[in-house]
C-alpha cells in the first residue's frame, strides 16, 4: 500500500497528520510506503490535482470521497469536517476508514458525504430539473418574440402572412414574465444543486460552482435576455435579411401619386420592414414607407400600372387591417 501525503512548505497541519497517518497504519496493522509530497507552486498543483495542504491520498484516492472529483487544485491550506467544525488535520477516523478501505477493497464505510437513497435520487433529479427549466425560459422567451420573428420568416419564405406574428403581441408580457421566473429558477437550482449530496461541512459542500457553468449559464442569460428584447432591434435585423428591392419607375415624378394607409396592427419594427419590401416589388410602386410609430403606411405609385385598391388587397392578403380608408396625398 501507498501513502501519500501532499503539502506546503510551512503547513502547520503538515507533520501533525504524518503522524496521524502512521498511527493509524500502526493500530490496524497495514504496512505502507509513506511518501511525502512537497507542493512549491501552483502549476504544480494542477498537475498534481492538490487540494490543499496536508491532502492524503492512499492507493492513488483521496482519503475524503466527497473531494475525489473536485477540481478545486490551488496552494492553499485544506480543512477537513469534524464533528460539525472545520479543522486542519483530517481526523482519525477518516483515515482509519481510508486504510480500511484501501487494505480490504471494500467502500469506505464512513463516508463523510453519504446520504440516503431518497436524498441522492432527489439531488440528482436537481440539475436535470434545471436544465428544463433554462431550456423552457429559451423557449418562453422565443415566444415572446414571434410577433417579431414570424414577419421576417414569412418575407424571406414567402411561407405565411407577414402579420402572422400578430397574435403573439398580446401575449408577450405574460410570456417575458414567465421567461424571467424560469430564468431565475434555473440559475437557482444551478446556485444550490452542488450541495444537494453533501453533509454538511464537507469540502464538497463548500466547494464553488465551477467557472466554466458560470460562463455557460452566462452565455446562455445573455441569449435569453438578446431574445426578449428582439422587438425592440427586429427593425434593424429585418433590413440585414430581407431584400429590399429598388422598384422600377414607370413614369416621371410628376405622374406619381401618393397613397397613406392607416394599418391599425403594425406596431413591430419587423412588419414594417417586411411589409414595406412586399409593397415595393409590386410594379409600378416607386416607393414604399412605413411608419411604427404613427403605424401609416405611405406608398408612392404609378396609377397607369397600379391601384388603391391592389395595393389595399396586398396590405390585407399580408395579415395586416386598415384602419381607415386610404387617402391620398
Amino acid at each position: 500500500m501507498k501513502v501519500e501525503i501532499f503539502f506546503f512548505d510551512g503547513c502547520p497541519n503538515y507533520a501533525p497528520t504524518v503522524d496521524r497517518v502512521k498511527e493509524i497504519l500502526q493500530q490496524e496493522g497495514v504496512a505502507a510506503e509513506v511518501v511525502d509530497v512537497n507542493v512549491p507552486d501552483g502549476v504544480a498543483a494542477r498537475s498534481l490535482g492538490f487540494l490543499g495542504s496536508p491532502t492524503v491520498r492512499i492507493g492513488g484516492l483521496d482519503i475524503e470521497p466527497s473531494a475525489r472529483l473536485s477540481k478545486d487544485f490551488g496552494v492553499m491550506c485544506r480543512t477537513y469536517a469534524d464533528g460539525g467544525r472545520q479543522v486542519g488535520t483530517p481526523p482519525l477516523d477518516l483515515i482509519r476508514t481510508a486504510v480500511r478501505e484501501a487494505a480490504g477493497g471494500h467502500p469506505a464505510a464512513h463516508d463523510c458525504c453519504a446520504v440516503p437513497a431518497g436524498t441522492a435520487q432527489a439531488a440528482e433529479s436537481v440539475p436535470k430539473q434545471k436544465g428544463l427549466l433554462l431550456v423552457a425560459s429559451v423557449a418562453a422567451a422565443i415566444g415572446a418574440s414571434l410577433c417579431c420573428i414570424l414577419p421576417i420568416v414569412a418575407a424571406v419564405t414567402g411561407a405565411g402572412a407577414i402579420a402572422a406574428g400578430v397574435a403573439f403581441e398580446k401575449w408577450r408580457p405574460y410570456l417575458l414574465g414567465l421567461t424571467g421566473l424560469l430564468l431565475v429558477g434555473g440559475f437557482f437550482l444551478a446556485w444550490r444543486d452542488h450541495k444537494k449530496a453533501c453533509a454538511a461541512g464537507s469540502l464538497c459542500a463548500t466547494k464553488p460552482m465551477s467557472r466554466w457553468n458560470r460562463i455557460a449559464l452566462g452565455i446562455l442569460a445573455t441569449g435569453v435576455v438578446a431574445l426578449a428584447a428582439f422587438p425592440y432591434y427586429s427593425g434593424a435585423v429585418a433590413q440585414m435579411v430581407v431584400r429590399q428591392p429598388v422598384p422600377a419607375r414607370s413614369a416621371s415624378s410628376a405622374g406619381l401619386s401618393t397613397v397613406a394607409f392607416q394599418v391599425r396592427d403594425m406596431d413591430c419594427p419587423a412588419c414594417a420592414v417586411s411589409l414595406s419590401a412586399t409593397l415595393r416589388k409590386l410594379p409600378g410602386v416607386a416607393d414604399a414607407k412605413l411608419d411604427v410609430d404613427s403605424r401609416k403606411a405611405v406608398v408612392t405609385y404609378d396609377p397607369s400600372t397600379q391601384n388603391v385598391a391592389a395595393l389595399q388587397k396586398v396590405i390585407s392578403d399580408a395579415g395586416f387591417h386598415i384602419a381607415t380608408a386610404p387617402h391620398s396625398l
